[in-house]
């Protein structure tokens, strides 16, 4: 099914573009018909974060989206997503105190805010001090009120750094407003609205190869991860609900992905990710995932037990080796689109390597094929009991994912 999403640039004095701002489409037109704002948004947010992705959207800047005063006063808007979502508060939110409180909530953990269509009234003036976007719908307003609109916002305090000129439709007009100050700009004169289309799929389908194929490098970005997780919502809420479980014990809550990498470390985070990207497949049965969190915790303590580098390669091995089964592509397929080592490329579709060996080990093991399995220094007791303190570990993991 054909998926659709607008997106408008955001331009600086300098005319370069620092952000987007995306815009529902139901279909493959120029304006768009929205019969509830709320759903609107909320589909704005699936189709650009779990659908068509958001680097291919954005290229990495950030993206402004409608908030409406349900999602606000409800909490609805997913708290890991700070470097690629600016909220953007729509003109007829009622100001209230929760509407106040959550936007400060916002603010408090790196979001920044806009303020959308702004028309100055008292109501509005708590939320002045905390937008970092105040966006004047110059067309509506005309230029004498754009006037009276700044000077009102100018006497509630310093707004420079802050002022966005919607819907410029001439040269003449950006440089006029570029003159009484404002500091962004958007408009038909800069760039109209691009309509993307996409192709509607589970989004975990489209963001698993990215994720494990950034956490299986030794030397992965911890920041790239998060940005990755951050793009289907669906994991990072997974992954804050493993770290917020009982078997982790902290003493407090977990509030944040940022949080969460840093309790996790970089060895779990490199772990839960991609089990967690494992277990967000849809229409695979779980039992599935748990045997591909079996398998690839026997390989990282076969390779402990034979004092082997790097054992979180193993564990990795031993996950990806079951992609095909769970995404239904041969993995030769997969791994073209991955960027894994040779050593753990070779491993996985040969058998080659110490990495390859361990794997095969692990694979004969779980078939029953006791001959088959290579001699490594192993005796069939050190199987036995790494496959017992596996099944152990998978079902707190799986417990975990879960939230039981």
């Amino acid at each position: 099914m054909e998926i659709f999403l607008a997106r408008q640039p955001v331009f600086d004095r300098n005319l370069n573009a620092v952000a987007y701002e995306l815009l529902f489409r139901s279909g493959n037109v120029g304006t768009a018909i929205i019969d509830d704002p709320t759903k609107a948004t909320m589909q704005v947010m699936v189709n650009a974060f779990s659908e068509i992705g958001l680097e291919k959207i954005t290229n990495g800047k950030p993206a402004l989206v409608n908030i409406t005063h349900d999602i606000l006063v409800r909490g609805d808007l997913p708290k890991g997503l700070q470097k690629l979502l600016i909220p953007e508060v729509l003109e007829d939110v009622v100001v209230d105190g929760n509407v106040i409180q959550e936007v400060k909530n916002l603010v408090a953990l790196g979001y920044k805010v806009a303020l959308d269509d702004f028309v100055y009234s008292d109501a509005w003036r708590p939320l002045i001090g905390l937008a970092h976007y105040i966006k004047l719908d110059v067309m509506a307003l005309g230029t004498a009120g754009v006037r009276e609109q700044l000077a009102r916002l100018k006497a509630c305090g310093n707004v420079q750094g802050k002022l966005l000129a919607e819907k410029v439709e001439t040269h003449e007009e950006y440089e006029l407003y570029k003159a009484l100050g404002f500091d962004f700009f958007q408009g038909y004169f800069l760039s109209k609205p691009h309509v993307m289309v996409g192709q509607s799929v589970p989004a975990s389908s489209l963001v698993i190869t990215s994720l494990l194929g950034e956490v299986s490098k030794h030397d992965y970005d911890v920041d790239r991860v998060a940005h990755i997780l951050a793009q289907d919502p669906r994991l990072s809420y997974k992954l804050m609900r493993v770290v917020n479980s009982a078997s982790f014990g902290l003493s407090r809550t977990v509030k944040s992905i940022d949080d969460t990498i840093v309790l996790l470390g970089a060895y779990e985070l490199k772990r839960w990710a991609a089990m967690l990207a494992f277990s967000a497949v849809d229409n695979k049965a779980s039992e599935l995932m748990v045997t591909a969190i079996i398998r690839a915790k026997m390989c990282e303590l076969v390779a402990k037990r034979l004092q082997r580098q790097h054992p979180g390669s193993y564990f990795t091995a031993g996950l990806l080796s079951m992609l095909d089964a769970l995404l239904d592509r041969p993995l030769e397929q997969i791994f073209s689109q991955m960027p894994l080592s040779a050593e753990l490329e070779l491993a996985l579709l040969t058998g080659s390597g110490d990495i390859g060996c361990v794997l095969l080990s692990v694979k004969a093991y779980e078939d029953g094929r006791f001959d088959d399995i290579p001699t490594m220094g192993l005796e069939a007791t050190d199987m036995w009991e790494v496959y017992m303190e596996a099944l152990e570990w998978a079902d707190v993991a799986r417990h975990s994912m879960l939230g039981e």
